[in-house]
C-alpha cells in the first residue's frame, strides 16, 4: 500500500512540475525578440519534454508549432 501512495505522490509531483516548466516556457519566450527564436525554444521543449506532457499540453504546443500560413495537403 506504500508504493502505491509513493507512485500516486510522483505522478503528481510529475505533473506539477510540467506544468510549472510549462509556464515558465511562455514567460520566457515572452521575453525573446524574434519569432524564430520563439518558435527554436518551444520546439526544442516539445520535443524534449514529449512523452511527459498532458494531451492537452501537447496540442497547445502543437498549435504555436504550425507554420503561419498553414498546412498545405
Amino acid at each position: 500500500m506504500a508504493e502505491q501512495k509513493n507512485s500516486v505522490a510522483a505522478t503528481t509531483e510529475n505533473k506539477n512540475i510540467n506544468n510549472i516548466n510549462l509556464n515558465t516556457l511562455f514567460n520566457f519566450t515572452k521575453s525573446l525578440d524574434s519569432d524564430v527564436e520563439k518558435f527554436l525554444v518551444i520546439r526544442a521543449f516539445y520535443q524534449l519534454n514529449y512523452f511527459d506532457l498532458e494531451s492537452n499540453d501537447r496540442e497547445a504546443l502543437e498549435e504555436l508549432l504550425k507554420p503561419i500560413g498553414g498546412t498545405k495537403e
